[in-house]
């Protein structure tokens, strides 16, 4: 960096004299302009206009936290308050318990994706982390220690429109290089949220080209794709991992930008004072390893992270019928090999019933008890609401028994293609007068999957089911004629934004309680259920909507989503 002298200073081997310019390491030149001893020269660089745009892509924004829990309550809040169209990863790096309760209950409020470490694994391994479970094309890592201001995020978007652009970064009040504003830097402290705010209307509607510095890094992924991610190896800790990938990147042709009418506040080394680091003692190791790092032809690194897998939660509504609730229980705690957390509500059942749930003693049992039956929509909301922060939800009626390997067979569809809601094979307890499954397959577009078959359908039932929870985007509405209104919220998932849900026949269910197509019962345990049933079967293949012709536009719609994806 080039710095002009306010004093004599020398930095061997040279002598520097009052208002010599000088071109020394950037880490020196940061000690030196917050020293008061010299100030950077800023020099003349190629700008474009931005152009302003309505919307962006979606942005995955990856946040480590290691406690300096008042910065990053403040980060989030601003986070929230002025962000679109993004999916936030909060990394936990060991925090403490205080910090981890902050983050449990927030999870829970604003249906973040959290990976938790047990300790402090760096801030490299972290987001690299975060990259592991990223679902976007655009990865922003964000400081636990800074304050985002109105718009920041679709105005930093905007210098991807540049030539070869890999990697932006906004302005601020504390980095080295370029991108820091330096008349802020003594009063960024104590800074208010609405002067971050009245800063951020000041700011130029420029682009320009320069290094760009981690405090606030936007990446596209594919850059990630072509050099890989931070590296570990050399930068366990923090500080530097930034520089080394820009330069991987600057070598696989990429460029990095500034977009200096985004701006990002930056309080600066909060992480590190909170854990007595020597911050200037690690960028000046990292500084020696990035050095050394240049005489690696490898640009490439692989991503080696470790994350504890994410349960799934599955949600069990329980209201009597002891002997087939107790078969359920068992079959998923005997033949679900993913990790689960069980998640039941009582629904008003009989003293039996809740002194046997009540007796149930594993950690990944969770019972909410209702003293009546509210039916089935409240105890879906309260599940869906309760697991905001997770990919995929379960639900398992307590009239049924899992196979072994249901649930990872059902997310290893989920993973694979971009539906909904997947369900098990089971005896279909849908209003059709069929006889076996396949005189209703026989009408859907379907797939060969993991040496089985996958059916399209614009809805899948209740039972055996696995949900993509990020799709559930309001509450649960009790639908007119319907048993739980369930169906009907996939439908509109459909229409709304193209997410149809499947049957999975690798994997199949029992249903101790059905209508007709099954060895159990011949009537089941709810009259009224049966009521409903038979009122619509005498319509042949289903009721009034259902007509052949129906199945064949549902069809010809499956095939046309899955041959676009």
């Amino acid at each position: 960096m080039k710095v002009k002298l306010l004093q004599k200073k020398n930095l061997t081997p040279n002598h520097y004299t009052t208002g010599q310019i000088a071109d020394i390491p950037n880490n020196v030149a940061g000690r030196w302009i917050n020293r008061g001893i010299a100030t950077e020269v800023i020099e003349d660089l190629p700008t474009i206009k931005s152009v302003k745009t309505k919307g962006h892509d979606r942005v995955s924004i990856i946040i480590l936290v290691k406690d300096a829990l008042s910065y990053f309550k403040r980060c989030l809040e601003s986070i929230i308050k002025y962000t679109s169209n993004y999916e936030l990863i909060i990394i936990d790096n060991g925090s403490s318990p205080l910090t981890k309760k902050y983050l449990s209950e927030s999870q829970v409020k604003h249906g973040f994706i959290l990976i938790t470490n047990k300790d402090n694994k760096g801030f490299s391994y972290g987001c690299n982390q975060g990259i592991k479970v990223s679902t976007c094309d655009y990865i922003c890592f964000l400081n636990s220690d800074t304050l985002v201001s109105p718009d920041w995020l679709s105005k930093l978007m905007q210098g991807f429109k540049m030539p070869d652009a890999g990697i932006v970064g906004p302005s601020t009040c504390w980095c080295a290089g370029k991108q820091m504003m330096r008349d802020l830097r003594i009063k960024r402290i104590g800074i208010t949220q609405e002067e971050v705010n009245r800063i951020s209307k000041t700011l130029p509607n420029v682009i320009a080209e320069t290094e760009i510095y981690g405090f606030c890094y936007l990446v596209a992924k594919r850059v990630i794709d072509k050099i890989g991610v931070f590296d570990v190896g050399r930068y366990p800790i923090g500080s530097t991992e930034e520089k080394d990938f820009s330069w991987r990147a600057h070598k696989a042709g990429f460029k990095s930008y500034h977009v200096k009418n985004s701006y990002v506040h930056h309080f600066g080394g909060a992480t590190f004072k909170e854990l007595g680091i020597d911050g200037h003692a690690i960028r000046v190791k990292n500084d020696m390893a990035f050095t050394d790092r240049k005489k690696d032809p490898n640009i490439y690194i692989d991503n080696t992270t470790i994350i504890d897998v994410q349960p799934v939660p599955i949600l069990m509504i329980v209201l009597d019928r002891l002997e087939y609730t107790k078969q359920a229980i068992e079959a998923i705690f005997k033949n679900t090999l993913y990790p689960f957390k069980l998640f039941i509500f009582n629904n008003g059942s009989n003293a039996e019933t809740t002194d046997y749930l009540n007796s149930l003693d594993d950690s990944r049992i969770e019972i909410h008890h209702s003293k009546t039956n509210v039916g089935l929509v409240p105890p879906m909301n309260m599940f869906f609401d309760k697991f905001r922060g997770y990919k995929y939800v379960a639900k398992v009626d307590n009239d049924t028994v899992v196979s072994p390997g249901w649930l990872g067979k059902l997310k290893a569809v989920l993973d694979k293609f971009p539906l909904f809601t997947v369900e098990a094979n089971h005896y279909l307890a849908m209003p059709f007068r069929i006889k076996t499954n396949d005189d209703f397959y026989k009408h859907l577009f379907g797939v060969e999957f993991e040496g089985s078959k996958l059916y399209f359908y614009n809805c899948s039932g209740g039972t055996g089911q696995l949900i993509r929870r990020g799709l559930i985007d309001r509450p649960i509405s009790e639908a007119k004629g319907s048993l739980s209104g369930w169906v009907t919220y996939q439908n509109a998932k459909l229409k709304s934004q193209g997410y149809p849900s499947g049957f999975y026949l690798g994997t199949w269910i029992d249903r101790l309680d059905q209508v007709d197509t099954n060895k159990y019962k011949a009537i089941s345990d709810y009259p009224q259920y049966d009521k409903m049933i038979n009122k619509m079967r005498p319509y042949g293949i289903g009721y009034y909507k259902m007509t052949p012709n129906y199945f064949v536009k549902i069809k010809r719609d499956m095939e046309k989503w899955y041959n676009g994806l």
